[in-house]
């Protein structure tokens, strides 16, 4: 991997590396036809972004999930909250 350093509008100096990424013709189509209607500068900033995004998303899970056991004591299901999601299991298999 190439690395450079970056300085960021707070004056923070990260360092930066390159992945090479090979894509397919189609796949390189689209991810430069989304960063150029997403207003980003080339493909690299919008997988950066979407990778920035992905690794929000999982963070806020985990926090979510540390929260969750965090709280108080879980109180087990009863038979009825367990019928209900089954309902809603089969509900929602039939909506396909």
């Amino acid at each position: 991997m190439e690395q450079e350093s970056v300085l960021t509008n707070s004056q923070v100096i990260f360092q930066m590396s390159t992945i090479p990424v090979n894509l397919p013709e189609e796949l390189k189509s689209f991810v430069d036809d989304r960063a150029q209607k997403s207003g980003f500068e080339d493909a690299a900033a919008y997988i950066t972004a979407l990778v920035a995004a992905a690794q929000k998303s999982q963070n806020n899970l985990e926090q979510a999930l540390l929260d969750g056991f965090a709280s108080s004591p879980a109180q087990p299901w009863t038979d009825e909250e367990w019928q209900a999601i089954r309902d809603r299991v089969r509900a929602h298999g039939t909506q396909r």
